[in-house]
């Protein structure tokens, strides 16, 4: 890939964020939190886990977090595509090198 695609891409995506920004900061702080109080909470303050387990939380919390993540930021926008159409769309299949057609699409918007 080379830099002009990449940078293309990155500009595309924060623009997306930006627009998007609350929910994505809702998205990607609740799932931590909730973690936090049920497991350091809930669980340690009824008993069925020994208190010295909160020290192990925070590492498994970023793990699980960082990997639930990926698989929401990779498939739900798949799982929004095959809704529809139940295809992959060509913009999908496209290799990056080509990335002159889809400018084109996308300035209609």
């Amino acid at each position: 890939m080379n830099g002009k695609a990449f940078l293309a891409l990155l500009a595309r995506d924060a623009h997306v964020a930006r627009r998007n920004l609350i929910p994505l900061l809702f998205q990607t702080f609740l799932q931590p939190l909730l973690f936090v109080f049920i497991f350091g909470r809930v669980m340690v303050g009824s008993g069925y886990l020994p208190a010295t387990y909160k020290s192990l939380l925070l590492p498994g919390i970023m793990a699980i977090s960082m990997v639930f993540t990926g698989i929401w930021a990779v498939a739900m926008p798949l799982i929004g595509e095959f809704q529809f159409t139940r295809e992959i769309e060509d913009d999908y299949l496209r290799p990056l090198i080509s990335l002159g057609s889809p400018w084109k699409k996308w300035s209609r918007d």
